[in-house]
């Protein structure tokens, strides 16, 4: 079996499964927490999977697996895991689409909305003008990691952006999250509600800035 064949293997069993999750299990985020609970030493592998999986898959959302370890795990844990199976998926996407270029890309996201981000990636290829775009762009970072690999940004460039803006952001949400989870679940209430509203402004801020 060549090296493509074998690509598309893995990536069509994925897919079938990630695909099949939802209209076994219709609640995604109680299907994940579950799996955590029943299976405790297995929880960084399923966290870092999901993880990986909604950001290679990018319409897949990863916030239910986040909120959902976040109320399981102790919040240096949950964040280790989800951050571990969110840059493995985003090196993965980048890597994807600059080996395999659009036609592979367009079977894992939206090729329009990953091609606006391309345009904007065009223009700023150097390491702070990358970093800068990916601050707006962290709830669509999956369809930007897909967007790097299709325009000429080095490899490295993306890596040390990527890595400068998802730590302390992955920090500070994983952090008063376990707060809020550890001294009230109204706290934790209100503390998604304003991630959710930030996640909002950052995208609509985002799309006011494409051409």
């Amino acid at each position: 079996m060549n090296r493509i064949n074998f690509f598309w293997l893995i990536a069509g069993s994925l897919i079938t499964i990630v695909f099949f999750l939802p209209i076994i299990f219709l609640d995604y985020q109680e299907y994940t927490a579950h799996l955590i609970q029943s299976y405790p030493y297995l929880a960084p592998a399923i966290i870092v999977f999901f993880r990986f999986i909604g950001v290679v898959l990018a319409p897949l959302p990863g916030s239910p697996i986040a909120f959902a370890s976040m109320a399981l795990l102790p919040w240096q844990e949950a964040w280790i895991y989800n951050f571990l199976g969110s840059e493995l998926g985003a090196v993965t996407a980048f890597l994807i689409a600059r080996k395999f270029r659009e036609p592979v890309v367009a079977h894992f996201a939206p090729l329009k909305k990953v091609h606006d981000w391309q345009e904007k990636i065009s223009k700023k290829k150097q390491l702070w003008g990358f970093t800068g775009l990916r601050v707006v762009s962290i709830v669509a970072f999956d369809f930007v990691s897909y967007a790097a690999g299709l325009t000429k940004l080095p490899f490295h460039i993306f890596i040390i952006a990527s890595l400068l803006v998802d730590i302390p952001v992955g920090f500070i949400f994983f952090y008063f999250g376990g707060l809020a989870v550890k001294y009230s679940m109204l706290i934790f209430g209100v503390f998604i509600i304003i991630f959710i509203i930030a996640a909002l402004i950052l995208s609509a801020r985002a799309k006011k800035a494409r051409p």
